[in-house]
């Protein structure tokens, strides 16, 4: 299903996330403002560069600098005079909105309804440019489905890949999509490139069954549509039209498009024989010597760890608020304790992997010849289960929340050593620690050190904050 996408839309995809990152570090951080509360009334305008979070954020104002904004849901009314980073369960960007750079947004249900000069940059479960929408450049997307409205208006390119896109607004320049599933109504001034995947119909029905009754996407997807390539008679292209798909639909197509119709079936996807759309009008091979390779894994590698710690982060301050900021208070007063006692920690937990295997099997030999058999069930399965999901938590807690511990509390830093920042923001401390994290570790040989001290340190901030006594 969605891990048969093309290769040229998880290459783009790549391109628009590491672009993130890379914009992410733009700008001095020696002056900023942090307003109070949640909202910026429509009377203020702010000259400065914005950082500002809660549960339900709202910008009426105006921003003469870079805003950064996160929370459940964030809605921007106002005018932003620089780029603009949005992040949160829902975004609005309503119809008066006007966002004079780039807009960067990333969340499960996003709406953008006004004015961007710049590019967006979208992820998300469900993501809606409505008819009002103007991006003024181009428009790269990443996620499960993608809505643009009759009415709505790319400036250049969109490029996207996604299970389904429902396409009618307008694009100027050209259209390269991958998805599972495309509905075009749209106008299209350039060329397009539409490639949908080659899936069975048992695929087709099992896959279709499993999304409908995800209640997580049905919270944020009404819709879903089945996989395929369908074209209403409203739509057209200017340009060439190269498409994949299982079924030959060449002659409808050519009925809305002004150029040539190019029709490719899909294959297998092979890593030594991955294709990259380097132009509007060329396919050339890619392999791995190709001198993206490296940089293409690196920055998908970087995406993903980014997406991860950020998604456990939220999580752990929505539902673990008090004991995640002990652990963390932990390790921010005391690093290079929690570092010492780390080494206690990994080597007890680890000869305990060796250990403990045994002594339960021959545990269970004894229960077993004892009681017949009658308690095997019990001491194999229920036990049993329980010692894996501690031996998991265990693996879990040193290689993955370990970092986000450390990444937090670097954050935490940064914020009241170089903001300034007397109150602590929650969100803004997981942001900028995480970012500041996966920029570091993709650094040659500097990023195993930061990765191993990140490791170190928020596993031993686990035992500081278990053994330390309230005082």
């Amino acid at each position: 299903m969605v891990t048969n996408q093309n290769s040229k839309a998880k290459w783009l995809l790549t391109i628009s996330l590491v672009f993130i990152l890379a914009l992410s570090a733009v700008g001095t951080v020696s002056a900023a403002e942090f307003p109070k509360g949640e909202t910026i009334p429509v009377d203020e305008t702010i000259d400065d560069d914005v950082f500002i979070s809660g549960e339900n954020v709202v910008i009426d104002g105006t921003v003469n600098g870079i805003l950064f904004a996160s929370g459940q849901t964030v809605t921007l009314n106002g005018t932003v005079n620089g780029d603009v980073f949005l992040i949160g369960e829902t975004i609005i960007v309503s119809n008066s909105a006007v966002v004079e750079g780039n807009l960067l947004i990333g969340g499960a249900d996003i709406t953008v309804n006004g004015s961007v000069l710049g590019s967006v940059f979208g992820g998300s479960a469900a993501m809606v440019l409505k008819k009002d929408a103007v991006v003024g450049r181009n428009f790269y997307f990443g996620g499960f489905s993608l809505t643009t409205e009759e009415g709505s208006v790319v400036g250049k390119d969109l490029l996207g890949g996604a299970y389904q896109g429902i396409l009618s607004g307008a694009i100027v320049r050209d259209l390269k999509v991958g998805a599972e599933a495309v509905e075009l109504n749209s106008s299209i001034g350039g060329n397009a490139v539409i490639e949908v995947s080659d899936s069975s119909a048992r695929d087709i029905e099992e896959s279709m069954a499993g999304m409908r009754f995800n209640p997580y996407l049905n919270q944020y997807v009404p819709v879903i549509v089945e996989p395929g390539l369908r074209v209403s008679d409203s739509a057209s292209v200017a340009g060439k039209l190269t498409y994949t798909s299982s079924i030959n639909q060449t002659g409808a197509l050519e009925k809305i498009t002004s150029g040539t119709v190019i029709y490719k079936t899909p294959v297998p996807e092979d890593v030594d024989n991955m294709r990259l759309n380097y132009s509007a009008d060329e396919v050339q091979p890619f392999s791995r010597n190709s001198r993206f390779f490296g940089w293409r894994t690196a920055a998908m590698s970087a995406a993903r760890n980014f997406i991860k710690l950020m998604a456990l982060g939220a999580l752990a301050l929505w539902l673990l608020g008090e004991p995640f900021a002990k652990v963390v208070d932990a390790a921010y007063k005391e690093p290079l304790k929690a570092m010492g006692w780390s080494f206690v920690v990994i080597a007890v937990g680890f000869l305990s992997a060796l250990i403990l295997p045994l002594v339960f099997i021959m545990a269970g030999v004894m229960i077993g010849f004892v009681s017949l058999g009658s308690l095997l069930y019990v001491w194999f399965g229920l036990v049993g289960l329980a010692y894996l999901l501690v031996s998991a938590l265990f693996i879990f807690t040193v290689f993955t929340l370990s970092k986000l511990i450390a990444a937090y509390m670097f954050g935490k830093w940064i914020m009241k050593a170089v903001f300034k920042e007397a109150e602590e923001k929650i969100w803004f401390n997981l942001l900028i620690g995480v970012f500041l994290f996966i920029i570091i570790r993709a650094i040659p040989f500097i990023g195993w050190a930061a990765a191993l001290a990140a490791t170190m340190i928020g596993t031993g901030a686990f035992w500081l904050a278990v053994t330390t006594k309230k005082k």
